[in-house]
């Protein structure tokens, strides 16, 4: 009898191993139909499909109303192309269809009007026909004209002399062309003449396909209202239209966009302006700890709707997107990177050490501190003879109050190595588009103590063709006191890299606002003995293979047959 137990206890374990072996290579996928049909995600699906856009705006020195008639047919177009077949939401950047000379009503979402059904402005109504005729979710950002008597409940302050706030506005329209969302920035830079709301805005909206979204725009991305307090109400996806300026070596577009979306673990959706006197570029859909799906910088003018496939983010871990060969995915290379106009940060309030790899050979050690605040270093490089020196490289720590032109301030921390053009502290920041190899950064780990409560510490890194490093090419995470309000930090480089231009722990850290973001020590990756036998599947090693599991289970039952 015990033989008998033994055998059928393992006749059990191997069936069970079958069931999983066939059960384990499925993914959800989504099939769709073109003919005569709008293709949908689900919500039972793992992932759903966004157009973003990078949008070129005409120049301003055309009659307004014409300037907006040319961008709403743009619109139009790029939301009828072969690209923007496949997806469920198309999201529009800032600031490229309307302006404060031409602003329009929206209706308020509570209302449930569609537009295209009533007596609405015809700017609203050929958005909201637009979205109906295609089927699809569609988030476009306007200059809105709101009638501020009507809410002195709401806001105590007094309306403007012609008694209308003029607002920076996203507006959702969902399947059927119905406003379902409206968002008013509450970060504004450089927008005179634009109102912000008495409090800030937290908006979400639900799609058909199983996903909620918050809205924020741009410069909302530095700030803890309305963004952080979306994260801290279980918000994972993210729409963002932006028109960013670029500023190096830690704020140019997708190296901050994507830095966000790590560090908060969640999807951001950026769609870009286009614009070279303002040096606006960058687009792109960033997964979290995963890193960019899809990331764009271009000084070229363009207007162009990118089909990018998103995994739905729930807990980790999270999947990558499924291969999709109707979508875009990767770090797609711009051109005339020369063109793009960058700001640059202040630089001469950090405390900075040049790297001398000659002098410390191929180890370098060193802590850094500004003030009371200080930053542990360790690098490992290799000089490469022979290359001519195109790059030099500082150690550099800050913390402290820093300014965006004026127009706002926050508290920032950091600790990092950037690159500079040569030895002088005014020649770094700035861009470097050529680049020898001459040096190479095979480790570097960056630690350092922050405040705990209200800060969000970033990944920051940049190359010289302005993406960030993979995700997978470094580990971050930060582990808490609470008692003493401060957390540790880290930072490290595991994989070589020769073309860097930036790579820090960038904070900011924001007053009065609880908010604490631990993220744990990567788990450490065990590896599975793979014997070559792999099932029709492609799954070897991790399952008894199909195939040996039926032999071995014939086995077992002639086995059983013969005992009893």
């Amino acid at each position: 009898m015990n033989g008998i137990a033994y055998l059928y206890g393992a006749f059990l374990l191997i069936l069970s191993q079958l069931k999983l072996s066939r059960q384990f290579p499925q993914s959800n996928s989504v099939t769709y139909t073109y003919e005569g049909a709008v293709p949908r995600s689900g919500s039972l699906d793992d992932s759903y499909v966004v157009g973003v856009i990078e949008f070129r705006p005409e120049l301003l020195n055309i009659e307004i109303r014409q300037r907006t008639e040319l961008h709403l047919e743009a619109y139009e177009q790029l939301a009828q192309s072969e690209d923007a077949k496949l997806v469920d939401i198309i999201v529009f950047p800032e600031l490229t269809l309307n302006t404060l000379s031409d602003p329009v009503y929206v209706p308020d979402p509570q209302d449930h009007l569609t537009p295209c059904l009533e007596d609405s402005p015809e700017l609203l109504s050929r958005l909201s026909c637009l979205a109906a005729k295609v089927g699809k979710y569609i988030v476009i950002n306007l200059s809105e004209i709101f009638d501020c008597q009507a809410a002195l409940e709401e806001d105590p302050r007094p309306c403007g002399p012609h008694g209308f706030h003029r607002y920076n506005t996203d507006v959702v329209f969902d399947r059927n062309g119905a406003v379902i969302a409206r968002y008013r920035k509450f970060n504004l830079f450089r927008e005179p003449g634009t109102n912000t709301t008495h409090l800030p805005e937290l908006i979400t909206f639900e799609t058909d396909f199983g996903v909620k979204f918050g809205l924020f725009t741009c410069f909302d991305l530095l700030f803890a209202q309305p963004a952080l307090e979306l994260i801290k109400r279980d918000v994972k996806n993210f729409i963002f239209p932006a028109m960013w300026i670029s500023e190096q070596p830690f704020l140019t577009a997708t190296q901050i966009f994507e830095s966000w979306a790590y560090a908060n673990n969640v999807n951001l959706i950026a769609s870009g302006t286009n614009y070279d006197p303002a040096g606006s570029t960058g687009t792109g859909v960033f997964n979290g700890r995963n890193g960019a799906v899809f990331s764009f910088m271009t000084g070229e003018p363009i207007r162009k709707l990118y089909p990018v496939r998103v995994p739905k983010i729930s807990n980790n871990p999270v999947s990558k997107p499924p291969v999709d060969e109707k979508t875009v995915s990767g770090r797609k290379h711009g051109i005339l990177l020369e063109n793009i106009r960058m700001g640059r940060d202040v630089l001469d309030q950090f405390t900075t050490m040049q790297i001398n790899p000659q002098q410390y050979h191929d180890e370098i050690g060193q802590i850094i501190c500004n003030g009371d605040f200080c930053c542990d270093f360790s690098v490992t490089l290799t000089v490469i003879p022979d290359r001519e020196i195109t790059h030099h490289y500082r150690f550099a720590v800050f913390d402290g109050e820093r300014s965006f032109q004026d127009y706002a301030f926050a508290h920032v921390s950091t600790c990092g190595v950037f690159a500079c053009r040569n030895e002088s502290i005014t020649s770094c920041g700035l861009p470097m588009h050529e680049n020898s190899n001459y040096l190479e950064f095979n480790e570097i780990n960056i630690s350092g103590k922050f405040i705990a409560n209200g800060t969000l510490a970033m990944p920051n890194s940049l190359d010289d063709m302005l993406h960030s490093l993979d995700a997978d090419r470094y580990q971050f995470y930060s582990s808490f006191n609470y008692s003493s309000n401060q957390q540790h930090v880290q930072l490290t480089l595991s994989s070589t890299v020769a073309n860097l231009q930036t790579f820090a722990i960038y904070a900011f850290n924001h007053n009065n606002f609880e908010f604490f973001n631990p993220i744990e020590v990567p788990p450490v990756e065990t590896t599975t003995v793979d014997n070559g036998d792999t099932d029709d599947n492609g799954d070897g090693g991790a399952q008894i293979s199909t195939s040996k599991s039926k032999a071995l289970l014939l086995v077992l039952l002639v086995s059983l047959v013969v005992l009893i």
